[in-house]
């Protein structure tokens, strides 16, 4: 199959259904991979993967099988072509969500440690759980037909394999508590790391931090997934605010940025209001970092920064601004410049038409409104300062972004 046709179809089962799906050519060699490497941290590694060798041996071509093993996880087996060279499997998945009785039952059945089950958690955890599996299979019979249009209908077959005193198929993890713990520390460290880019603005190495932090998940602390989800949301949202502050961010960015995620998280009603919500706020604070950092500058430059900020639709002077700090003019004047690498006047517009794009790609409001809504009386002026920055008139930005928005 094209590469780029299997990496598509991989995504949209990922991103629609939190699925991963894996594609092996005979003889399979990489098949470990279809469980995300489970078994290969079972006791009997060899003999666990050659029984499931010898299953998909034995599996009928135009059969969607579903196998359900001992620990209760449930995978898809098919071969989308004839020959059975090309293999494709799909999971692991749960039927329903992991529960206290899960963990009993499994330990009884198992004959867990203690040890044995915080080892396990680390991975379960982080295993979807799918209600039905009509679902998945309409989804993958669409993905069958695209693969392979000439594909007659796939019948249904079901494998429960999961009674162990009937098949004596015994789930034992390997006694690694170095392993386990190597683990744990290797999730505290990537968070450590994820916070340090975010500290620094680094938005594409936070989000690749971030991708590693969250693919080793732990036990939930709460029995709702959606309260859980709010709940370990609202903890990284504080955590991002803490880590930004040493960049001398003025304390209202910080205030507006943390309550506006804060609310987002309450009013969510479902997990899907919140899918993508965690890389959303990761760039909106490493974003803030960039915009709104100040410290770099002296104290009174960035005392000026943060005037000019939360004044930037008044008239703002420099008289007013250097008598404010008790400096002269030409002081001020030369230590904005030396620091910020351009002059205040010409910040104070660049601010104000950045604000007047926004709100004309955003807002109804005239033209004129506009001008005075940023601080620009003058609509004339307003207009030959828009331009001599943006290079079009107000009237023409907006008609671009209209019309762009409209393709």
């Amino acid at each position: 199959m094209i590469s780029r046709t299997l990496d598509f179809i991989t995504k949209i089962l990922k991103n629609t259904l939190k699925l991963d799906m894996h594609y092996f050519l005979e003889p399979y060699n990489d098949l470990p991979a279809f469980d995300l490497y489970l078994r290969d941290s079972l006791e009997r590694t060899q003999e666990l993967y050659d029984d499931v060798r010898g299953f998909i041996r034995e599996m009928d071509h135009h059969t969607f099988h579903i196998v359900t093993d001992s620990y209760m996880l449930n995978y898809i087996f098919f071969y989308p072509y004839e020959d059975k060279n090309d293999l494709i499997t799909i999971g692991p998945y749960f039927n329903k969500t992991v529960d206290d009785k899960y963990w009993q039952d499994l330990t009884e059945e198992h004959n867990l440690t203690i040890s044995n089950v915080q080892h396990l958690k680390s991975f379960i955890y982080g295993i979807p759980v799918i209600n039905t599996n009509l679902h998945i299979i309409s989804t993958i019979g669409n993905i069958v037909s695209y693969i392979n249009p000439d594909a007659t209908p796939f019948s249904i077959q079901y494998h429960d394999l999961s009674d162990v005193s009937k098949l004596g198929i015994v789930y034992q993890p390997k006694s690694d508590f170095d392993a386990y713990s190597r683990k744990v520390e290797l999730r505290y460290r990537t968070e450590k790391e994820l916070l340090q880019h975010i500290s620094a603005g680094d938005r594409k190495a936070a989000l690749e931090a971030a991708k590693r932090f969250v693919s080793a998940p732990f036990e939930p602390r709460l029995t709702s997934t959606l309260r859980e989800q709010k709940s370990l949301l609202i903890t990284a949202n504080t955590l991002f605010r803490k880590a930004i502050e040493p960049n001398e961010i003025h304390p209202i960015f910080l205030h507006e940025i943390s309550s506006k995620f804060v609310n987002y998280i309450e009013n969510a009603l479902s997990e899907t209001a919140l899918d993508h919500l965690y890389e959303k706020m990761i760039r909106e604070y490493c974003l803030l970092v960039k915009t709104k950092s100040t410290k770099q500058y002296s104290h009174c430059v960035r005392q000026t920064l943060y005037f000019i900020d939360f004044n930037l639709d008044a008239k703002i002077n420099l008289s007013d601004l250097a008598e404010k700090y008790n400096v002269s003019v030409p002081y001020l004047s030369n230590l904005f410049k030396k620091e910020v690498g351009t002059t205040i006047i010409k910040y104070i517009n660049k601010l104000r038409i950045e604000r007047a794009k926004s709100l004309l790609n955003s807002s109804s409001l005239s033209i004129q409104d506009i001008a005075i809504h940023v601080g620009i009386y003058d609509h004339n002026y307003f207009t030959k300062v828009f331009k001599k920055e943006v290079g079009v008139a107000p009237t023409d930005f907006r008609s671009n972004s209209y019309q762009e928005k409209n393709k």
